[in-house]
């Protein structure tokens, strides 16, 4: 279950890790993420640039990095949140921009792939309830520990947890799973579309995953609107209790568009084909005009 507790929320709120917060908060290439086990983990590029465990103000720890691979042909970073320097650096406002100013260099040397960026982006576009669509989670993964071995899913990280803040015809918010695929090379080969739409289909077909991803999508909503990492005014939401598929196709020119609606087409049919409703797909051109 994704969830901190009210102590946890409240160390961001007025408490030790405060300041820490709002160093996350104010930069918009990083996201803040709910976890389970009372744990938070920030990404920048999909990287976990750091994760926050919490037990109360005197117990709680902070990993940076994971040295043996994003270090390895670099040097570390030169401000320190280990333990014992931890307390000292959370503290100090400068250091901690600091941190995360060297750690997102690395983290952008291992992974520079356009599509990291353009998620956050999405993300970081649709964190509000005056939107039509809010995304409420990155890198969502279904924790299997409970499910018997013979009947787990194939583990699989979804893009993107949006929900339509709109309510369907049945009076119920839809969750899409959302993919996200940056030009045409993304959507072919061993992560393809088709490859998507199945691996989705296993996730969706299983009742105890349909719950569990409810459950998280109610807890993060909840923690982050409390955080203030969701704007406008707070919608009461009933939220479906089966997931949809969503596919966001992103393209740069008018042929990759073209190229990417026929591997649309493609996905439909494919869902259609193994029973599964049609997956909501959206397009987003990369190309910024100027005015």
């Amino acid at each position: 279950m994704r969830k901190i507790t009210d102590e946890h929320i409240k160390a961001y709120q007025s408490g030790v890790l405060k300041k820490l917060f709002n160093v996350i908060k104010e930069d918009p290439e990083l996201s803040f993420e709910i976890r389970k086990d009372n744990e938070v983990m920030v990404y920048y590029r999909k990287g976990k640039i750091l994760t926050i465990k919490y037990k109360n103000e005197d117990t709680y720890t902070v990993r940076t990095l994971d040295k043996q691979y994003y270090y390895k042909d670099c040097e570390s970073s030169s401000v320190s949140v280990e333990t014992d320097f931890l307390t000292e650096t959370l503290k100090h406002t400068d250091k901690l921009r600091k941190y995360f100013r060297q750690a997102k260099i690395l983290v952008h040397k291992h992974k520079m792939g356009l599509e990291f960026g353009v998620q956050q982006n999405i993300a970081l576009g649709n964190r509000s309830f005056d939107k039509r669509f809010l995304v409420v989670d990155m890198e969502w993964q279904f924790s299997q520990e409970t499910v018997r071995k013979e009947d787990r899913v194939g583990k699989t990280r979804i893009d993107l947890i949006v929900i339509d803040t709109h309510p369907n015809e049945a009076g119920t918010n839809d969750i899409y799973l959302a993919e996200l695929k940056v030009g045409t090379e993304a959507t072919e080969g061993k992560s393809g579309i088709i490859d998507h739409i199945r691996k989705t289909n296993d996730i969706i077909s299983k009742q105890e995953v349909c719950d569990d991803l409810k459950c998280d999508v109610e807890n993060v909503i909840d923690i982050k609107s409390k955080l203030g990492l969701i704007s406008g005014k707070k919608k009461t939401l009933k939220l479906s209790s089966k997931p949809k598929m969503m596919i966001i196709l992103v393209y740069r020119g008018e042929e990759e568009r073209t190229r990417l609606e026929q591997q649309a087409e493609i996905a439909i049919n494919e869902a259609k084909r193994i029973g599964v409703s049609k997956p909501l797909i959206q397009y987003f051109d990369l190309r910024m005009t100027l005015a």
